[in-house]
């Protein structure tokens, strides 16, 4: 019987990206809500919510871990979980969602030109909302594998 490399993170690794992606997905979801539900009525027209930037705010602040987690996946996970060939779809389906949200939201932060925006910002929080679907196809997938 050959001896298979098991592609799992360590316990920290695994709370690190679910609390930070966890956090990212429901303070983006909830800046949202408020940006195109929540706006007041003012005296010259809609006005903003007050908690939007504080959604903003911790979705920057929960961004930081995350990426320190994905970062941790490219130097073990990734390389260890590329022999799992039925997970690979999977996994880079993943990947490719997160880059991309990655992509989306630099454009979104340092992009001044406003049409560019527009469409970082739908690609965003469109890919945005799939990213648990996306992840637990790809966990499921992995336990799967395993259990194979």
């Amino acid at each position: 019987m050959q001896h298979r490399r098991t592609a799992k993170l360590a316990e920290w690794q695994k709370w690190l990206l679910c609390l930070s992606g966890g956090a990212l997905w429901l303070s983006g979801g909830a800046w949202l809500l408020l940006h195109y539900f929540g706006q007041a009525q003012g005296a010259f027209g809609p006005e903003t919510n007050p908690a939007e930037p504080w959604m903003m705010r911790l979705h920057g602040f929960a961004l930081l871990p995350a990426l320190l987690g994905i970062g941790g996946m490219f130097v073990v996970h990734i390389p260890k979980g590329w022999t799992h060939v039925r997970q690979r779809v999977a996994g880079v389906a993943l990947g490719a969602v997160l880059g991309l949200l990655i992509l989306s939201g630099y454009l979104l932060y340092y992009v001044g030109d406003d049409m560019v925006r527009g469409w970082a910002s739908k690609a965003h929080w469109i890919v945005g909302l799939g990213v648990p679907a996306v992840f637990i196809w790809h966990w499921l997938n992995g336990i799967a594998a395993r259990r194979r």
